[in-house]
């Protein structure tokens, strides 16, 4: 919806939640923006790549926002279950980002076409106990910023946004969050609307800016 405030169109996919896409139309739609909508299964994307241009014929920006969250608990590890958050959380965004280099390419936005992936404060940073196998495909999504931001110039920049926490998990009880609390130097939680500025910013008023990474987290990734 930043974007869309922001004068973009939109095209939204999504795999499961057609009911959470749709309210996202409906409220794009109401301010006078464009939304489409369209299924995608990035684990699909990863097991069998990308066919076409995903009937698109204009794109300025592709935001990289899905990603499987699940945890691995050490001990229980199991190579199928690894290789679905590396297909969905690393080799999807590749793969979508390589397919649809042409239409970004042509995009006549300052700086040409720009991707923005959103990435983990963390997976760069201290583990976290329990979650090795979605750690593990988020440090390969960093790599691969850098790596696509070097493949895909100049007309094309590629850029991460890092979120620390813009929301507490349910699973997250009060003394945990007072601990994670403790360790942010501005003493609060982010709201979304924090990484939507900092994407917005990314995919428009950024032509100099590629293979960035710039963390959201309220300095947490400091201590």
């Amino acid at each position: 919806m930043e974007l869309a405030r922001g004068g973009f169109d939109l095209v939204v996919t999504w795999r499961s939640d057609h009911d959470g896409a749709r309210a996202i139309q409906r409220e794009a739609r109401a301010i006078g923006g464009a939304c489409e909508l369209m299924q995608l299964d990035l684990s699909e994307v990863g097991r069998h790549g990308v066919h076409g241009q995903l009937g698109l014929d204009r794109l300025d920006a592709l935001v990289l926002s899905a990603a499987a969250w699940d945890p691995s608990p050490w001990g229980q590890l199991q190579a199928e279950a690894m290789a679905e958050q590396m297909r969905v959380n690393a080799f999807a965004p590749v793969l979508l980002a390589q397919a649809l280099q042409p239409l970004l390419s042509a995009s006549s936005q300052p700086g040409g076409g720009s991707v923005v992936a959103i990435g983990d404060v963390y997976a760069d940073g201290a583990p976290v106990r329990g979650f090795g196998a979605y750690m593990l495909s988020k440090a390969a999504l960093h790599q691969a910023v850098r790596q696509m931001a070097v493949e895909m110039a100049p007309r094309v920049r590629v850029n991460a946004v890092l979120p620390g926490v813009v929301a507490w998990p349910e699973s997250i009880d009060a003394s945990q969050r007072e601990a994670i609390l403790a360790r942010v130097p501005l003493g609060r939680v982010g709201e979304p609307i924090d990484v939507a500025r900092v994407v917005r910013f990314l995919c428009a008023d950024a032509p100099y800016i590629t293979g960035a990474a710039i963390p959201v987290d309220g300095g947490r990734s400091l201590r």
